[in-house]
């Protein structure tokens, strides 16, 4: 990183520090340090966890909610300019284009990958894969995308269709075929990147092949699995393992975690291991809404142009138009009222009506932030959770490959 860059991040860590410290009302001083652009809204797939697009028997108006109850809408290469213009202005170097929806399905995805790199952004692709093609995987490479993380949720083609409910076995095939395509591509082109990640929504229908899940990876030539816990709602209760199927999950772990040695796979496996699912029981430590400080390190805008101050809020702050820029919403009154709300957590707020606190992806982040800044009101159970450090600030901008 150059000396300038470097000064650039440092501004922007004490921007996030003085806002989460309550020193600025609510005022964000610098841009996100990570932003979720979802430049497409619907999806190709029903997958059974999915909030946003679940299959026909668990469609119901909260799906509408999720997208501010405007239409699902593609994002066109002229608003997706904008938003990163206006987001690098304001410091951000990390982009996800994850929505919700399936991105390849916009066919401006090439040329919006080659603007956000030319705009010099760290770029995550979020991806079903289906869509993939050689011709797209050869454009990825020559535009410099840097990681793509890849939906696949099974280890063999016969759970997939229990999973993504939509598709086929062959489905799956093909996709994997996608992949080893793009691996093999990168490489003739001296090149490691885009890094592949495969990433795993543990679940009732796939807890028993964790070890298949890490053969994938090495047989597509992809880098690393990720794998994480479902989280359940009222609709998904079968989704959530019972104690024997949980025990069953960890006794796998270590075998799985041999063989990843042995393929030279990364895998997060370890701490997966160490993370008890939320809907268990065994998981209640302490409060479950802790101060939030998203509001400042954290934005999504969707395809439709709604502005969620976070991916489990339904109600958007503002929207993108051509008549109001994203810098302009950041600065709003309403995202400073959303920030210091959230801020006020556990005290609730009509700021926070929409957003699903109590189960929250972040908690951990915020945590270990909040005992970061407050070393003397520390809450209890950020020590093994996600540390928000340093190192941890600078992944959020680098690919880390360690």
């Amino acid at each position: 990183m150059s000396y300038r860059g470097a000064t650039e991040r440092l501004k922007q860590y004490a921007g996030i520090t003085a806002g989460s410290l309550g020193l600025t009302g609510g005022r964000a001083p610098s841009g996100p340090l990570h932003a979720q652009i979802g430049i497409c809204d619907p999806c190709n797939h029903r997958c059974v966890m999915c909030w946003d697009h679940p299959p026909e028997e668990r469609h119901s108006d909260a799906t509408a909610e999720r997208f501010g109850f405007r239409p699902q809408e593609l994002m066109s290469l002229a608003t997706f300019r904008s938003v990163i213009d206006d987001l690098h202005r304001l410091g951000t170097r990390r982009v996800d284009l994850v929505g919700r929806g399936e991105p390849l399905l916009n066919p401006a995805v090439v040329d919006i990958v080659a603007h956000a790199k030319e705009r010099g952004m760290l770029l995550v692709l979020c991806t079903n894969a289906s869509k993939l093609s050689a011709t797209m995987s050869d454009r990825f490479v020559a535009a410099g995308l840097d990681r793509l993380n890849v939906s696949l949720n099974a280890g063999t083609p016969e759970t997939y269709p229990h999973i993504h409910v939509t598709e086929t076995p062959e489905n799956y095939r093909k996709v994997k075929k996608n992949l080893a395509y793009l691996a093999t591509a990168r490489g003739q082109a001296g090149k490691k990147a885009p890094h592949i990640r495969l990433s795993y929504v543990i679940s009732s229908k796939n807890y028993f092949e964790i070890e298949e899940m890490v053969r994938v990876v090495a047989e597509i030539g992809a880098d690393e699995a990720m794998f994480v816990h479902t989280v359940v709602h009222d609709g998904t209760r079968d989704l959530g393992l019972d104690q024997d199927q949980y025990r069953e999950l960890l006794a796998s772990i270590a075998p799985a975690r041999k063989t990843a040695a042995a393929l030279k796979v990364t895998t997060n496996l370890a701490s997966f291991a160490a993370i008890v699912p939320t809907y268990m029981e065994e998981n209640v430590r302490g409060p479950s809404v802790v101060p939030c400080y998203v509001g400042w390190y954290f934005t999504n805008v969707l395809a439709n142009g709604s502005v969620m101050p976070c991916c489990q809020c339904a109600k958007p702050i503002d929207r993108v138009t051509s008549d109001r820029s994203f810098r302009e919403i950041w600065a709003s009154a309403d995202y400073q009222e959303f920030r210091q709300a959230a801020k006020g957590l556990p005290m609730m707020s009509d700021k926070l009506s929409s957003c699903e606190c109590d189960r929250c992806m972040l908690r951990p982040r915020n945590i270990s932030l909040h005992n970061l800044l407050h070393p003397f009101q520390r809450i209890k159970g950020g020590d093994d959770e996600q540390l928000f450090t340093v190192k941890d600030l600078l992944r959020m901008k680098k690919v880390d490959r360690s």
